[in-house]
């Protein structure tokens, strides 16, 4: 039922197309047996029987057919909606909140979650349309003998409750699958992060899949096949009532209520019918509830992230006519610290920035030097204090529009593979910046995304330059940029690169350890435990 809601709410005309198309299925399915039985009966000429009879045929596979590819689309209209929003709505959520969630719980959930919903969408058409068939089936049955149908119903009615009474535990066992693929994924991804630490320390890569992997994938095995045990059990028993329901109709009943010999053979056939379609439903619930549960996971991720995105409709906030300022007053932000219960706060922060200055930002790890870079970034938004962009204060509705005025470089870059640019001639523009950078032999711009990105972490981080520049923003960001480069290439970013920035009236905030080139700074600001000092005033 709720995957059925969901597509209603994806496309009610597509849903209601593919119901309508699978009722004349079901009925085009239930004249058929009920043309077989007047023909084993000879009670109307076989030439008329024929023709009903094939014409029938068509009509059945023409609607079946239409029922199923009207609920495809809107199946894969619905899984591709379902994957865009998440999308949007994951980038839309502030960066201290996916942190909270966690990669491997995001990558389970946009990865195996939507897999599962993916596959059991193939069989929404088939267990639909067999749900019809069978109520048809059913309706034809009342209209044939009330009397039978009341006492089949009564044997249905007991028998789908004892199912449902009976599923509930297999459902549950595959409630605890699915929170043990968050720890598989969790254990995997530290797996492949870690294999070269892993494989430097044999003893020690034993222990992590013995003592790590085993354990995680023994409980998701237990899970798995005490559920998949139970439901094969609930299937088969099922399947076994339903031929016991026809015994109760073709042998029991007919002692204490006669029925005329074509009506008993019009039921059984009908009943004899019914089989396939019941035991290719029955087959397709357990995908389904893994399918429900899926959703329910996707549905909750939904929920908990943003669900009002920044947006950059409307006028534009800020004045982008005039030299950048941007202006911290009083910022504070807080973030976990090291031991339990405690937390680590950034500020009262209280800083400058103008064009055409370069701003050092130093101290030593832990002293929140990344923090206060992602608050200017307006990655976390602080949460004392104010942050000022050319006079105006960013806000919650405006923080699209400020994000658009950087470009950065973090140390925990993710470089893509394409350009994503749209600009006419970027190719061009980008092939010339790797060659100027000393790539040029080994990366190519082909096809609107770069021919490699398996290079090493210092020259992964110039293409990263590359396409930083390439954005032309006012502010420009790099934290610990050079920390991976060989001292040529750190000569150039600090005696080359910086300058041209400044040249062209770019603020441009360095984090760095690389005092050798401090005197590049127009400023040098120190962090220590969260407090801001410019050095340059503290000299003077």
């Amino acid at each position: 039922m709720n995957l059925l809601r969901y597509l209603h709410e994806q496309s009610w005309k597509l849903l209601w197309l593919s119901t309508t198309c699978a009722l004349i299925s079901g009925l085009a399915g239930a004249s058929l047996v009920a043309l077989i039985s007047k023909g084993i009966g000879n009670s109307a000429p076989l030439d008329t029987l024929a023709w009903m009879f094939f014409g029938n045929c068509l009509l059945y596979m023409l609607a079946k057919t239409a029922s199923e590819l009207s609920l495809l689309h809107l199946t894969q209209r619905a899984i591709l909606q379902l994957r865009i929003n998440l999308s949007n709505k994951l980038l839309a959520t502030p960066a201290r909140r996916l942190q909270e969630l966690g990669k491997p719980g995001l990558l389970v959930v946009l990865t195996k979650d939507i897999d599962v919903f993916v596959q059991s969408f193939v069989l929404v058409p088939l267990a639909l349309g067999n749900l019809i068939l069978i109520v048809v089936c059913l309706a034809y049955l009342a209209w044939l003998s009330w009397s039978l149908f009341a006492i089949l119903a009564a044997c249905l009615v007991i028998g789908a409750w004892a199912f449902h009474l009976a599923e509930q535990h297999p459902i549950r066992l595959m409630r605890q699958v699915r929170e043990h693929v968050d720890l598989l994924f969790h254990n995997f991804r530290s797996l492949v992060d870690g294999s070269r630490e892993l494989q430097l320390n044999a003893e020690r890569g034993e222990a992590f899949v013995h003592r790590v992997i085993a354990p995680g994938a023994q409980l998701y095995k237990r899970a798995f096949v005490q559920g998949t045990t139970a439901y094969t059990w609930v299937l088969n028993v099922g399947a076994i009532l339903f031929y016991l329901v026809i015994g109760v109709v073709l042998f029991i009943v007919p002692r204490w209520i006669p029925q005329p010999v074509q009506t008993l053979t019009t039921v059984t056939l009908v009943l004899l019918y019914l089989i396939r379609p019941i035991g290719e439903l029955m087959g397709a619930l357990p995908s389904l509830r893994q399918s429900g549960i899926a959703l329910n996971k996707m549905q909750q991720l939904d929920n908990v992230l943003n669900q009002a995105p920044p947006t950059l409709a409307g006028p534009q906030p800020f004045d982008r006519a005039r030299p950048v300022v941007l202006e911290l007053h009083q910022v504070t932000h807080r973030y976990p610290g090291d031991v339990e219960d405690t937390h680590f706060t950034l500020g009262p922060v209280n800083l400058r920035l103008h064009a055409g200055e370069i701003v050092f930002i130093i101290g030593g790890n832990g002293s929140g030097k990344t923090t206060l870079a992602m608050v200017l970034l307006g990655l976390y938004e602080p949460e004392g204090g104010a942050v000022h962009l050319n006079g105006t204060a960013v806000t919650s509705a405006n923080i699209a529009h400020y994000r658009q005025f950087f470009s950065a470089v973090l140390a925990d870059f993710h470089l893509f593979e394409h350009l994503l640019n749209n600009e006419t001639g970027a190719g061009e523009k980008t092939q010339r910046y790797v060659s100027a950078l000393g790539l040029g032999h080994k990366v190519k711009v082909v096809d609107g995304k770069f021919s490699t990105v398996n290079l090493s972490t210092g020259q992964r981080k110039r293409l990263a330059l590359v396409l930083a520049y390439l954005e032309d923003r006012p502010i420009y960001l790099f934290d610990e940029w050079a920390a991976d480069q060989d001292p040529v290439f750190k000569r150039v970013f600090y005696t080359e690169l910086l300058p041209d920035l400044k040249a062209r009236g770019k603020t441009v905030v360095v984090i760095s350890h690389d005092d050798a080139y401090f005197q590049c700074a127009d400023r040098l600001l120190k962090l220590e435990h969260g407090q801001l000092t410019d050095l340059q005033r503290a000299a003077a």
